[in-house]
């Protein structure tokens, strides 16, 4: 049954026109290294708080630009911003899609990494090389790690899909919980949490789980361009064929989700198998052929 649409939450977009960033230099760097010309409703606004130092949570959807919000006040503060991000996948399509003079200052820290590649970056980052920096969340519990953050100034630590620390969630991920250990470890600089999506309730639980007061910035979640539906199939079988049939109908790349690594490799021959043009991706792939299965994507 549907809930009523009363009962549901609903919230208004700053308009388009709305609060202008506060400090003349991140509509200087905005146009000199991002190549835009205005902030999208919602930037500015957390622009501004992360600039001032004040622990926030963005609640922003997919598209909006949220990573811009902790990138270019990572171009300007003094310091260095630490982004906890869950995968690697998103961390290197932000990376990706950063213009060279910024990627040129950031670096990822993940398991991807050999230990040689892991001590250069390290050691980027001890001479100040780096202003941005992505890090799985796994990092927080080594504590070679967390000596290399408190030699540094940082900045603002930002805690990207910040729903992951709850612990109803489907997303859950336990090594979110280290998140306030590690704060207090590295000095308690300033948070940014950000999520696409979060109930009141929910944005209550990811401060509670941060052990901060953030200041909430919300932005529409409504995105025209965007429907959902449900296709109900009796068995397996004729999923898997409402799949294929679908798959053969769109055009462009798309995204199949499963529930395990098996289903990922079994569907994507299938897919084949039908001429579908599909590949696999999945954390128990190696690294090469993880990255080959994402730059083909």
């Amino acid at each position: 049954e549907l809930p009523d649409p009363a009962d549901l939450e609903t919230f208004d977009a700053p308009p388009a026109a709305g609060i202008q960033a506060d400090d003349p230099r991140v509509l200087q760097t905005l146009r000199a290294l991002f190549g835009h010309e205005a902030l999208r409703p919602g930037q500015a606004e957390v622009i501004n708080q992360v600039m001032a130092g004040v622990d926030t949570l963005a609640v922003m959807p997919t598209g909006a630009g949220k990573s811009l919000t902790f990138q270019l006040p990572a171009m300007i503060q003094d310091g260095v911003t630490v982004v906890i991000s869950p995968l690697i996948a998103l961390m290197k399509d932000q990376v990706d899609g950063l213009p060279p003079a910024v990627q040129a200052k950031t670096a990822l820290i993940n398991s991807t990494l050999s230990l040689e590649e892991m001590r250069n970056r390290l050691d980027k980052l001890r001479r100040g090389e780096l202003k941005l920096i992505y890090v799985a969340p796994e990092r927080l519990r080594q504590h070679g790690f967390l000596k290399a953050l408190r030699q540094v100034k940082i900045a603002t630590f930002v805690v990207d899909e910040a729903h992951c620390i709850s612990m109803w969630g489907h997303d859950f991920r336990p090594d979110y919980l280290f998140i306030p250990r590690a704060l207090k470890e590295i000095g308690e600089p300033p948070v940014l949490a950000i999520t696409a999506t979060a109930t009141q309730a929910t944005a209550r639980f990811i401060a509670d789980g941060l052990e901060r007061k953030l200041a909430l910035v919300r932005t529409s979640v409504y995105r025209p361009n965007l429907f959902y539906s449900v296709t109900h199939c009796a068995t397996r079988d004729k999923k898997v064929e409402a799949m294929v049939e679908f798959c053969r109908k769109e055009r462009g790349s798309g995204i199949v989700y499963v529930s395990s690594r098996r289903d990922a490799e079994a569907l994507a021959g299938l897919l084949r198998s039908r001429g579908v043009s599909a590949g696999y991706y999945h954390a128990g792939m190696n690294p090469d052929a993880r990255r080959s299965a994402q730059e083909a994507f």
